[in-house]
């Protein structure tokens, strides 16, 4: 949960966006827990101090964390099929059993799932920002 207090000093003006205009513009994107509003006046109601805390989650923040586990989830299990398929490449033994196109086949794989790999780092950078 977070916290925004906006405090506006109302002194008969009306050049300037209104209390309403400036939460609802803040909370268009957010999802809403709950808002506290409180006035003090100051020499009457043309002299007020407004102020408005709100309580909110961040939309992405908590849609996106679910993607990033997932994501991680994800990375981590083919980072580890990257390095067992490593250890069997690096192993002339086992390599000298399955033939040279089958070998330059599982060379091209492995480049494509470390480039996989390196999109699915970036994709979780990005969401965590």
């Amino acid at each position: 949960m977070k916290v925004k207090i906006i405090t506006e000093a109302y002194i008969g003006k009306s050049d300037e966006p209104s209390l309403e205009d400036l939460i609802n513009d803040f909370i268009k994107d957010k999802e809403l827990i709950d808002i506290k509003y409180q006035i003090s006046s100051v020499g009457g109601l043309l002299e007020a101090f407004h102020q408005v805390i709100i309580m909110y989650e961040d939309k992405k923040e908590t849609a996106d964390k679910p993607v990033v586990e997932k994501l991680k989830e994800e990375k981590a299990d083919l980072d580890e099929k990257i390095r067992k398929l490593k250890d069997f490449l690096y192993d002339d033994e086992k390599t000298s059993s399955i033939g040279k196109e089958q070998v330059n086949l599982l060379r091209c794989q492995l480049e494509a799932m470390e480039q996989y790999s390196d999109i699915l780092w970036a994709r979780i950078n990005d969401l965590e920002g």
